[in-house]
């Protein structure tokens, strides 16, 4: 090989390598541009000013690591729909000796209101036992999938990024916030992303 064919060539390796690097550079500088304008537009505070934005890493989500998160977002609806559940059976309890109160009182119109709002309740709390026991069912399932579930494999993607807004006292307020991302690093919700397998309807209990 001739020295212009060697340096012909090694030109050629330096601009596919530079080009590359190019089209990563514009890549993750459009990312963090989509990062930015998603997190401006949904600043809790509509007053506050985003000064600066800027993408830390992009971290690998598995399908073991939403496997995980999906169990940890059950297991605390659960919780609060056990609060429910242990207050409405408290209820019960009160419209128990309630009725007691009034049998001793002779009142059976009185008697006759409570065992109607205790049959109530009552229902209620029959339907909130069957909802734990679906969500606790689904629970013991994502664990046993998450066992043998993929940990290599991306499934999305979560950037990490450290942001500085202008608050309306002109306080300034530094801080980090996570956007999920979906395989192909499209912004995705919470919601979305996680695919709840469950969800409980919280509004017909209250």
């Amino acid at each position: 090989m001739t020295a212009i064919r060697k340096i012909i060539l090694i030109l050629t390796i330096v601009l596919t390598i530079g080009s590359c690097k190019s089209k990563e550079e514009k890549q993750k500088e459009q990312l963090q541009d989509n990062l930015k304008t998603y997190f401006d537009i949904n600043l809790k505070d509509s007053t506050a000013a985003l000064d600066s934005f800027k993408l830390v890493k992009i971290d690998t989500i598995t399908q073991k690591m939403l496997l995980f998160e999906q169990v940890s977002v059950l297991n605390n609806q659960l919780d609060y729909l056990l609060d429910i559940y242990k207050l409405t059976n408290h209820k019960m309890a009160n419209s128990i000796d309630q009725m007691r109160l009034y049998g001793m009182l002779n009142s059976k119109t009185l008697v006759d209101i409570e065992k109607n709002d205790f049959d109530k309740v009552s229902e209620k709390s029959k339907e909130i036992k069957a909802e734990l026991d679906t969500v606790i069912k689904i629970v013991k399932l994502l664990d046993s999938n998450s066992t043998k579930a993929d940990t290599i494999k991306p499934v999305g993607f979560q950037a990490k990024c450290f942001y500085q807004v202008r608050l309306k006292d002109k306080s300034i307020k530094r801080d980090t916030t996570f956007i999920l991302l979906n395989e192909n690093k499209d912004i995705i919700n919470r919601k979305d992303f996680l695919k709840l397998p469950y969800e409980i309807d919280f509004e017909k209990y209250n």
